[in-house]
């Protein structure tokens, strides 16, 4: 028998045990708790919005809803704002290593949204600039290799927009001298995998929805011994620990003199020791932020991106304008955009940015944003008792007429176009795809800017059609995380 089939064989032993001595666990809710409403399993994973919002309209602003042997709460855009902005009832690390089955992980590394959330404010924010010229190649390299290698058959763009992100994130994470195949594949799998193992698939499947407990432990095992320590760090730990243990590194972070290379050496002197190593313990701590990094920037970017070529497909009066708005910004000779001008026309990209946001709005997010109660909280005169999971439903902010007038149900980049408009990521009550407050997802801006990069880089080149002109939900539940289906073809374009 085989390493990996030893180990699969072995997860599967140790997870039937641990879920079977979890079934007797079982918290008890308090006399007042919200109503508890018998959703059925099949209207929740076919149509969520309807089943969501006909419940709250008859028992809200808040209630209890069953969904895989777990018990969660879900509340109307009447409690929106104070579930997702009051972090000391409401705790984003909490539930979001719950919701992604992620508890064990997090149990090791207590600090890696913490982290995340370092890198992005104190180094992503005020690099764009760099990180853009170095990454609008890729997407045009990639894009060409697509258009050769496609010759007018249909494509599978979730391979495409996931492999254009994998290589722009190792490039960034990691530097020049990790960008190989080998390591490329590596850091998919291990984004990939991370998916599976944080559920993002797990209504797709018949085992995982019946028996979740048996399912998320197996995932968990499998992708901790097989993907993690077979896969990178068999792959990249050896460069990373010669690098990491050998080098000097200036703890100084607030060192603005100090232009790190890439994400990598600014999480390593962010760990660094007052002599400038790093110990063993903080080199393990270095490389479980790394993994959680891939998965956190590759798989979630890649599947939107896919929303936003289909849904720019089947509405061809907005691919002129964006069109026209990004052949103003190029060289008038080449027609091409040069990448040291990429990062200021991304900020110019008005249509573009309108576009995406209203994708965003539209495409049906449900449980998108996860609390855990720290405590006892009251809500609406009930009691959630403290570790509890709680979700607003995101569907009644995006497509409320309060917020978004009459119309609010129709796709109209244009509500958000002129003087008054906002960026794709900022985030209010009305529009909140990244979440709010506080825990907004952090890497925002440099997953918008890569959305519109492979926009960019195809509309440029090709027409995409979809047959005819439909796509197909996989999972209405998860649509920001499962991107939807198609037969996409790419028809030559020049300007």
């Amino acid at each position: 028998m085989s390493i990996t089939s030893t180990t699969t064989f072995s997860a599967i032993v140790i997870a039937v045990g641990l879920w079977g001595t979890q079934q007797f666990v079982r918290a008890k809710l308090p006399k007042n708790h919200p109503p508890i409403i018998p959703i059925p399993m099949d209207d929740i994973l076919k149509n969520p919005r309807a089943a969501y919002t006909e419940a709250l309209a008859r028992h809200g602003p808040i209630i209890g809803v069953y969904r895989k042997g777990l018990l969660e709460f879900v509340v109307d855009d009447s409690l929106t704002q104070l579930v997702l902005t009051n972090d000391q009832l409401f705790s984003f690390e909490e539930g979001t290593a719950a919701i992604l089955n992620l508890h064990y992980f997090f149990a090791l590394f207590r600090t890696m949204f913490r982290n995340l959330d370092d890198v992005v404010q104190n180094m992503i924010r005020f690099r764009m600039q760099g990180m853009v010229e170095q990454i609008y190649p890729i997407f045009l390299q990639r894009t060409d290799d697509l258009l050769r290698q496609s010759q007018g058959k249909p494509i599978v763009l979730f391979d495409h927009t996931l492999g254009c992100v994998t290589e722009v994130m190792v490039k960034l994470v990691f530097g020049e001298s990790y960008m190989d195949q080998r390591r490329l594949d590596v850091a998919s799998a291990v984004a990939e995998d991370i998916a599976h193992l944080a559920g993002i698939y797990q209504n797709t499947s018949w085992f995982a929805r019946t028996f979740p407990g048996i399912w998320c432990l197996y995932t968990w095992l499998r992708v901790i011994f097989v993907t993690i320590i077979f896969g990178f760090l068999r792959v990249f730990g050896p460069q990373l620990w010669q690098e990491l243990r050998t080098q000097q590194w200036d703890p100084d972070c607030e060192n603005n003199d100090t232009m790190d290379e890439n994400m990598l050496h600014y999480i390593a002197r962010r760990h660094a020791s007052k002599d400038g190593s790093i110990s063993i313990t903080s080199t393990l701590k270095v490389m479980g932020t790394l993994t959680t990094l891939l998965f956190a920037s590759i798989h979630q970017t890649a599947s939107v991106g896919v929303w936003v070529l289909f849904e720019l497909a089947i509405r061809p009066e907005y691919l002129v304008k964006i069109r026209e708005e990004l052949h103003s910004m190029t060289d008038p000779i080449t027609n091409n955009l040069d990448a040291a001008n990429a990062n200021e026309a991304l900020k110019k990209s008005i249509w573009l940015d309108c576009f995406i946001r209203e994708v965003m709005r539209t495409k049906g997010d449900t449980l998108s944003s996860c609390r855990m109660t720290t405590q006892d909280v009251t809500l609406a005169g009930y009691t959630v008792p403290k570790g509890n999971l709680v979700f607003p439903l995101t569907s009644l902010s995006h497509e409320n007429p309060v917020y978004h007038g009459p119309d609010a149900h129709v796709f109209r980049p244009e509500r958000w176009h002129g003087q008054e408009t906002s960026l794709a990521v900022t985030g209010s009550i009305s529009y909140h795809p990244f979440g709010l407050g506080r825990w907004a997802c952090p890497g925002r801006v440099l997953a918008v800017a890569e959305m519109k990069m492979i926009v960019w880089s195809i509309v440029s080149k090709a027409t995409p059609r979809l047959k005819d002109n439909t796509y197909q939900v996989v999972d209405p539940l998860n649509v920001t995380s499962v991107p939807p289906v198609g037969e996409l073809i790419l028809e030559p374009f020049s300007f």
